[in-house]
């Protein structure tokens, strides 16, 4: 069996934390790989977004509920471009991916799944790289259109290019974001959601790697203009958003939550 998991973040809008608070497990058999079971439900961090007026999604009206099916929930499918869009190959390359190759989950995690009608993001859970065994990710540059000169520098950035991660805690909607800079030129910041994998990576194995995978130049929008891929030692016994809101959420139930089959 192989299973990607996928978080769902959600943004509070005065505030801008982010919080997460659901998972999608995309898993295929190995006998079957064309065959992806997907399971969607809502974890430990909600608890918080509760308290900060997060309304549990429509298409998931239950809390304490497991959903399941054999199709991709319409949630998500409608966060990825159709395939018949004539501007398809284009965005999914803008990822760094491939059309041959590319799977609906993997494009929810590379683009983010944003869509201007919510607040929801969607973002892949690292994979140990089966060639070297590392920790290895990729997140899309935040931050470029509010960083003044950041894409005149980024026009003189190339694949392959290592950017530097800086710590920002003067920053007062995050006083653990860290920028990323390019020949001591900001050019945009690292996507919050990896922070806390990345200081226990830092604690553990020393500092990641931050590599230009692609640029992307317009007409892409900014949010796409720079695709990094992070590189680290992968620590004995780490594990990915490994923390307790990640956890499924119990409510008060202590026993496992009911399964909802869906398609």
């Amino acid at each position: 069996m192989n299973s990607r998991r996928l978080i769902v973040n959600w943004r509070h809008e005065s505030t801008r934390a982010i919080v997460p608070v659901a998972e999608l497990v995309a898993t295929r058999a190995a006998a079957e790989p064309r065959e992806v079971r997907y399971e969607f439900g809502y974890i430990e961090g909600v608890r918080r977004a509760l308290e900060l007026g997060f309304q549990p999604f429509l298409a998931f009206p239950h809390l304490d509920r497991r959903y399941a099916g054999s199709n991709l929930f319409p949630f998500f499918r409608n966060r990825v471009l159709p395939s018949t869009r004539p501007d398809y190959a284009a965005y999914v390359e803008a990822l760094g991916l491939s059309v041959q190759n590319a799977t609906e989950v993997e494009l929810l995690g590379r683009s983010e799944g944003r869509r201007q009608t919510d607040r929801v993001e969607t973002v892949l859970a690292a994979e140990r790289d089966p060639d070297t065994g590392r920790y290895v990710t990729f997140f899309l540059l935040r931050a470029v259109r509010h960083i003044p000169g950041a894409e005149t520098v980024i026009a003189e950035m190339r694949p392959r290019d290592e950017l530097e991660a800086v710590p920002e805690p003067t920053n007062e909607h995050n006083p653990g974001a860290r920028q990323l800079r390019f020949e001591g030129s900001i050019v945009g910041y690292i996507a919050d959601y990896l922070l806390t994998d990345l200081d226990r990576l830092v604690a553990a194995a020393g500092s990641p790697r931050f590599v230009v995978e692609r640029i992307n130049p317009p007409p892409h929008p900014a949010h796409h203009r720079v695709l990094v891929r992070v590189d680290a030692a992968w620590p004995s016994g780490f594990e990915p958003f490994d923390d307790p809101v990640f956890l499924p959420y119990r409510g008060g139930n202590d026993g496992e939550s009911p399964l909802s089959l869906v398609g």
